[in-house]
């Protein structure tokens, strides 16, 4: 068999590059920003991205426990 005709790894990688480029799933940070963002409405009007609300309820939450973490530890007077 001719050498010449055999697609080299560099083609290959090029042609599978070319075939995944727009799939979400194989970026991860697209697959990322899906998996975060609001189920219902992903962008707003200006186009800019709307988190989903359970993520802000974890983060609000994680604020919450770590104010309180610092207010037993540091700022509450010892008896």
């Amino acid at each position: 068999m001719d050498a010449s005709s055999n697609i080299t790894p560099q083609e290959t990688r090029n042609a599978l590059r070319m075939l995944y480029r727009n799939d979400r799933e194989t970026n991860l940070q697209k697959a990322l920003l899906h998996a975060l963002s609001d189920d219902l409405k992903p962008l707003n009007k200006r186009g800019a991205w709307n988190p989903s609300s359970l993520l802000v309820l974890l983060v609000v939450l994680c604020i919450a426990v770590a104010g309180v973490f610092v207010y037993f530890t540091i700022g509450r007077p010892h008896v």
